[in-house]
């Protein structure tokens, strides 16, 4: 591989973080609203600090607490299938926040680009596996439906507000 190709895939790749970090921080975001909501609009500066001393995985985590017990929900309760399939969202956003503490906290070796071999990303515990073209479409394609779904929640959560909230 020329030092011109490794160049493109070298910048691929940290184009590909980029928009990773983007995305995630963008999917955080419609976490925070949707409690945020739960919480009151009369409560917003206290809930904003709140959240501001939170980590992501209690955010997710008081996001299901807040669905399956905070009254505001009640209407969201009350259907059993979404019921489970938010469930399923919050299994995934722990996924995902696994999978980027992962991504942002390897190393990479770009040594082997020279003889046409990918990106390797090598985590401690884990080892080394190719972070290639392939499966950065595959990370980006993954992060982008969960962020369709952390969407489509954020929406079911105004839309089953009570009226006087």
């Amino acid at each position: 591989m020329t030092e011109d190709e490794q160049d493109k895939v070298t910048s691929a790749f940290l184009s590909t973080v980029g928009q990773y970090v983007i995305v995630f921080q963008w999917i955080e975001a419609k976490v925070e609203q949707c409690l945020l909501l739960w919480w009151g609009h009369e409560n917003w500066a206290q809930s904003k600090r709140r959240l501001a001393q939170m980590t992501n995985k209690q955010k997710v985590d008081a996001l299901w607490k807040e669905f399956r017990e905070n009254p505001a929900n009640e209407r969201g309760r009350a259907r059993p299938d979404w019921v489970s399939k938010f469930q399923n969202l919050v299994e995934r956003l722990h996924l995902e926040r696994r999978r980027r503490n992962k991504l942002l906290h390897s190393h990479y070796l770009f040594d082997f680009l020279k003889i046409g071999k990918p990106v390797l990303q090598v985590d401690p515990k884990e080892g080394a596996r190719n972070i290639g073209s392939d499966a950065q479409s595959l990370l980006l394609n993954e992060l982008s439906q969960l962020a369709i779904d952390i969407s489509f929640a954020h929406v079911q959560v105004i839309h089953d507000l009570p009226i006087d909230n």
